[in-house]
């Protein structure tokens, strides 16, 4: 459960560490947060299974995590049901529960985890686990974009810019695209890009496409590095082509998978 751990790690040492310890290390923090845990104090019990999850006070123990995650999302901490889904969902045995799995998502999701509805509604857009339904994948991004999650927005936004469960309507999606863009959602970046790009319910910029594409590239969107790529090496566009950018950028994404990155680098002659 890599990708998960790594994402918290930053997160659970500052709250921890400034929340409970001060400026004192990380040891001992376990036996503090389990005597609070067994006072039923269920926001200790979250954080005593997030610090066994990426061993911060000692090893790690996944098995003691999943416990400490089940025992504060039964006991009504919707946080920890959203945590408990994710790693859940990380697991790398490849035999993951989907069921249960969504089960905690939606109830994360009904206690206001903005994550959890945005994670809901790739699933349904997707068909992930469960059948592929756009009405509920529209209603789950609304409700996640509601709470404030930038990812649910922009999911919304692409729902309303193809009219998936839902008539199209370009202005929304603009308005949606920008809005999670602005929330930090790397896709949301993209998709305001090709907006401005291509002018459809804004006005046309392409120095300004170029920015947001690359705003999206740095947030980790393999789609903002091959657009940025795409549009670096258009010889027919307002922007002087940058060859050797426009490789760098093919390079990134191809790395990342991409297959029409790759086709590009080969045509550069990689």
């Amino acid at each position: 459960m890599l990708p998960f751990a790594a994402g918290l790690a930053v997160g659970v040492v500052a709250a921890l560490a400034a929340s409970l310890l001060g400026s004192r290390r990380a040891q001992g923090l376990n036996a503090e947060l389990e005597a609070r845990c067994e006072r039923r104090e269920m926001i200790a019990c979250r954080q005593l299974a997030l610090s066994h999850q990426i061993g911060l006070d000692g090893p790690r123990d996944d098995k003691r995590a999943f416990e400490l995650f089940e025992r504060a999302c039964n006991a009504n901490d919707v946080t920890a049901c959203l945590h408990f889904a994710k790693a859940l969902e990380a697991e790398r045995t490849g035999n993951v529960d989907q069921p249960r799995v969504i089960a905690l998502y939606e109830r994360a999701c009904q206690g206001s985890q903005a994550e959890a509805c945005a994670a809901l509604g790739k699933r349904h857009e997707k068909g992930r686990g469960t059948a592929k339904s756009p009405e509920k994948a529209l209603e789950y991004y609304q409700r996640g974009c509601d709470f404030g999650s930038a990812e649910a927005c922009g999911g919304l936004a692409l729902a309303k810019y193809i009219g998936m469960g839902t008539d199209p309507n370009v202005e929304q999606a603009v308005a949606l695209f920008e809005k999670a863009c602005n929330g930090g959602d790397a896709e949301g970046c993209h998709g305001f890009g090709r907006m401005v790009l291509g002018g459809r319910g804004v006005q046309k910029d392409e120095a300004r496409a170029m920015k947001l594409f690359e705003r999206s590239c740095e947030g980790g969107a393999v789609t903002g590095c091959r657009a940025l790529g795409l549009l670096l090496s258009d010889e027919k566009g307002s922007t002087p082509p940058d060859p050797v950018r426009a490789k760098a950028m093919f390079e990134r994404a191809c790395n990342l998978g991409d297959a029409v990155a790759c086709e590009r680098l080969e045509r550069l002659g990689r």
